[in-house]
């Protein structure tokens, strides 16, 4: 397999982004090609997630115009780990939200096909 890299795009920006379009991809190319350093944040405040592996799993958070790793593999201070905490457990609620709806909506569709 091969690499993955995540962009988070506050849409407030776009403005920024659309006068330098070639900037903007080359930024992201750089970025996603640079052998997996830390996230970057690049024209218009485009958050260019860390690279990793295809076949290693990763959660992001998009909260308050911010994109970011759901668990930071180190350099983490105490405070950024307390916010994550809070984060995760808002998005366990809303994980189990999304499950059971897709449960009902599993349980519709199996119905109509009977």
């Amino acid at each position: 397999m091969g690499y993955m890299t995540e962009i988070g795009i506050l849409n407030d920006r776009w403005d920024e982004i659309r006068k330098e379009p070639a900037k903007f991809v080359e930024q992201i190319f750089e970025s996603s090609v640079s052998g997996g350093r830390s996230p970057r944040y690049i024209i218009g405040q485009t958050t260019v997630a860390k690279t990793h592996h295809a076949d290693d799993m990763k959660v992001y958070i998009a909260h308050q115009n911010s994109f970011y790793e759901a668990y930071p593999e180190r350099g983490a201070d105490l405070r950024t780990l307390k916010l994550r905490q809070d984060d995760l457990k808002r998005m366990k609620q809303y994980i189990a939200s999304c499950e059971k709806q897709t449960v009902a909506n599993i349980a519709k569709l199996e119905a109509k096909s009977e």
